[in-house]
């Protein structure tokens, strides 16, 4: 009788001690987002070890692709990369209709990326074939990612990707503007830029009770620093439906960020590595979102951006490789190209200039 005293009373204790630890503690999260992984041809060449079979995924080597920026994926509870290819299709090829070798899925994953986007306009280069490979090489390293469901039912089912991260539900939504007017190869869906769509996946998140919603755009126009209306008009409608953060991608170059709370915009990334060398096209973003709750809500912390280089081959090392420009302003002795370094900083100041950084 003693025990069942106690216990009546002790519980409503612990649980009222429980319920206000965990208000007076918020929990905090960081995801950070990095802009289009490219396999342009050169690419697949430089990777490719000496005597190595170019049909033969293990005879390439990405180790360089993400070594740099490690310590910002290591540090952070979420990474989301773009992969703007589909996969596993021989001979694998570059631009204009790309296929990269699975090597480079399994390193963006060993360097701890824990998300791959797949809505974009090169998803369909390889036709079915390359979707067909590509949702069979993810599903079996068992990697999440969103954006092509293999049908309708499926995409109702899976779409929007809801995460817990540290307790934490986040939805992210990723859709593309079109597929370079190549066909989806029924019964295929490809999540797209559709009023109507977007705003039927919103309402998913918010009734699977997502605690915050982060939509994940392929659009714009290449080559523009600054956001077209069209996307400026998305950001509104989006925020309007309840969507905390959009983060877009696809211009090939970065365009402004905006942190105003509870609202976080990233119209472009640009580029995370690709041979892209036309002007501002090697100067990229990894885009930080600082997530907290209390207990009861999620809201936007923090927002900011840290800008990138991607070094062709021959320029910094060997291989193509990434590195954070502020830690390597003034190392121009490290280049193995040292006019890659001179591109760098002279892209970087002028970029500065234009966003008034």
């Amino acid at each position: 009788m003693l025990k069942t005293i106690r216990k009546i009373f002790l519980l409503p204790l612990l649980l009222a001690c429980c319920l206000k630890a965990h208000a007076g503690t918020p929990d905090t999260i960081r995801i950070v987002f990095i802009g289009d992984v490219m396999s342009h041809g050169p690419q697949v060449t430089a990777a490719l070890r000496s005597g190595g079979n170019r049909n033969d995924p293990a005879d390439f080597d990405y180790s360089s692709y993400f070594k740099h920026i490690l310590p910002r994926i290591e540090a952070a509870d979420f990474a989301v990369a773009n992969m703007e290819f589909p996969i596993g299709i021989t001979p694998y090829s570059g631009y204009p209709q790309f296929s990269a070798p699975q090597s480079l899925a399994y390193e963006a994953q060993r360097s701890g990326i824990d998300l791959f986007l797949t809505a974009n306009n090169h998803i369909c280069d390889k036709g079915r074939a390359g979707i067909d490979s590509t949702y069979v090489v993810y599903s079996r390293m068992g990697i999440p990612f969103t954006g092509v469901y293999r049908s309708e039912g499926e995409e109702y089912e899976n779409n929007p990707l809801i995460v817990d991260i540290k307790g934490i539900r986040v939805a992210f939504i990723n859709f593309t503007y079109g597929t370079n007017g190549l066909p989806v190869p029924p019964p295929w869906r490809v999540n797209l830029l559709d009023p109507e769509h977007v705003e039927a996946v919103v309402r998913r998140a918010q009734d699977r009770q997502a605690d915050l919603i982060v939509a994940l755009p392929h659009w714009g126009l290449e080559y523009h620093l600054e956001p077209s209306l069209q996307q400026r008009e998305w950001v509104k409608r989006l925020f309007e439906l309840g969507v905390d953060a959009v983060i877009g991608g696809h211009p090939h170059v970065v365009q402004p960020t905006l942190f105003e709370p509870p609202h976080a915009v990233a119209y472009s990334l640009g580029n995370y590595v690709s041979n892209q060398s036309d002007v501002n096209t090697q100067i990229e973003m990894l885009y930080e979102l600082v997530v907290v709750s209390d207990g009861y809500r999620a809201t936007i912390a923090d927002a900011f951006p840290t800008y990138l280089w991607c070094s062709r081959h021959g320029g910094l090392e060997k291989n193509y490789t990434v590195i954070p420009i502020l830690e390597w302003i003034g190392r121009r002795d490290e280049w193995l190209n040292r006019s890659d370094y001179d591109k760098m900083v002279r892209e970087w100041e002028a970029l500065k200039r234009h966003f008034n950084l």
